[in-house]
């Protein structure tokens, strides 16, 4: 089978694209968060969602925690991979 090598700007432009989604999942991530924030917020306040019903606010609870668990880690996750990238597009040699 044949080796393919990939020259060192082509690497480096491959990296910069990676870099580029990264950064689009990270960004929109946080839409997503506030996005989230702002829908709890306006349904609290014309009272779609009855905060002193407990049935509710166990879901909203459970709901609210599982979507900044999945932005959060997501967060964390492109965060770290963008540093990554960074570090990888240093140690290329053009």
């Amino acid at each position: 089978m044949e080796e393919i090598r990939i020259s060192g700007k082509v690497k480096k432009n491959l990296l910069d694209l990676e870099y580029n989604k990264n950064v689009q999942f990270f960004t929109t991530a946080i839409i997503i968060l506030f996005t989230y924030f702002i829908g709890v917020f306006i349904a609290v306040l014309t009272k779609q969602i009855d905060y002193r019903n407990p049935g509710q606010l166990l879901l909203l609870g459970f709901i609210f925690i599982a979507v900044i668990a999945i932005c959060i880690l997501s967060m964390l996750n492109f965060k770290y991979r963008l540093k990554e990238i960074i570090q990888e597009i240093l140690k290329l040699e053009l």
